[in-house]
């Protein structure tokens, strides 16, 4: 049966001298692997349409009960140039494909991460430097609900209460926030911290206020989404990309974004 979608390239490896692996995270079918025969060779038909953090178009030959399609067709719909020409944003970007490929099975169709990962991908290009956690931390906390592990923002998860400027919690296990009574069972965190996450949880990148920014802790942030995904997701490997990005980052100065505020 041949089929048409559009899809965001993952990551590709090579299969034989000629031709190559690609994954796709497509709107239609899910994650694909797709066998591009001579793709790798200096004129391909494919051109640039292959390259990992392209959004492109696609054409391939699907039958089922079987790993790898035959990918026939490849145009890029956008390359993300923006992404890749910076390194710290092309380094956001490998991030957000590689825990997109971590999060999925192959061929499970999920329309509405597919459009967060477009959205997420579009913003590392356009946000500021100082602020490229941002976007990383919008996908993952997005895309967890997406796949039905949303962690639980808006009040206690252990007895509904609305959280407030106290000493707060968050749970990996229970799966979300808790109150000053109940702080004590989870990880410490800040409100301002939670505040951001819950508000990056239902807006949408055009409605986010980053001037919420200035409360936040960066190594937090990470701290609560690493211990959340490692209990919710099942794997043997944490993605390579998003730890590589969280090492850059840190390595930056830390929040809270201080007089850089005011450029975003």
């Amino acid at each position: 049966m041949i089929c048409h979608t559009d899809g965001l390239v993952l990551r590709g490896f090579r299969m034989s001298e000629s031709s190559k692996v690609v994954v796709l995270f497509s709107r239609d079918y899910g994650k694909l692997r797709l066998v591009a025969k001579g793709a790798r060779r200096p004129k391909s038909k494919f051109g640039a349409s292959l390259e990992p953090m392209t959004w492109g178009r696609y054409v391939f030959y699907r039958q089922d009960n079987r790993e790898l399609q035959i990918l026939s067709e490849g145009d890029i719909a956008h390359a993300f140039e923006p992404v890749k020409q910076h390194y710290g944003r092309m380094a956001a970007g490998s991030a957000i494909c590689e825990f997109l490929d971590h999060i999925t099975e192959d061929e499970d169709r999920n329309p509405l991460l597919f459009s967060i990962a477009l959205e997420a991908m579009r913003w590392v290009g356009s946000i500021a430097e100082i602020a490229l956690d941002v976007p990383v931390w919008y996908f993952q906390i997005r895309a967890a609900g997406a796949v039905g592990y949303r962690p639980h923002m808006s009040g206690c998860v252990q007895c509904g209460a609305r959280l407030q400027r106290h000493r707060l919690g968050f749970s990996p296990g229970l799966g979300g926030t808790l109150c000053d009574k109940h702080a004590g069972v989870g990880m410490r965190v800040q409100f301002e911290t939670v505040n951001f996450m819950a508000h990056l949880q239902v807006g949408r990148p055009d409605r986010i206020d980053l001037s919420l920014l200035r409360g936040v802790n960066r190594a937090e942030v990470t701290r609560i989404l690493r211990a959340f995904f490692d209990q919710h997701i099942e794997s043997r490997y944490r993605p390579k990309a998003l730890d590589f990005f969280e090492r850059l980052r840190a390595a930056e100065p830390a929040l809270p974004y201080g007089a850089g505020i005011q450029d975003l």
